[in-house]
């Protein structure tokens, strides 16, 4: 496993954040989406991921994409995790159709920290 992948692990998957992401992209269903191809998607909302850094005064550590289920469906989220313990939640896969979604307005939470075993 990389370096990255283990920081994604330890934040992203601790049992403190699985709640916060949950709660993430449900905020982000609630909202007007906006269809996009997934290349167009990807560049856009990563673009927005630094313009929300920037306003931080952060940097992003990194993108991953994480599967989260609702109660209607699952679906694969990108999320840029900050440097200040923040995450952004994306453009969102909806897992049956394939197709990609543009929230209005990207959630953000705050993580719990990393912590060292």
């Amino acid at each position: 496993m990389t370096q990255l992948d283990e920081i994604a692990g330890a934040i992203l998957f601790s049992d403190q954040n699985k709640a916060l992401l949950a709660h993430m992209l449900e905020q982000a269903l609630r909202q007007p989406m906006t269809p996009m191809e997934p290349a167009a998607a990807q560049k856009y909302m990563e673009q927005v991921a630094v313009h929300v850094a920037k306003d931080e005064e952060t940097t992003i550590r990194l993108l991953q994409v994480v599967e989260l289920k609702s109660s209607e469906s699952r679906y694969l989220m990108r999320v840029a995790l900050m440097e200040n313990d923040r995450a952004i939640g994306l453009d969102i896969m909806d897992v049956e159709n394939g197709q990609f979604f543009v929230p209005e307005s990207c959630p953000v939470v705050v993580l719990a920290p990393m912590t060292v075993n």
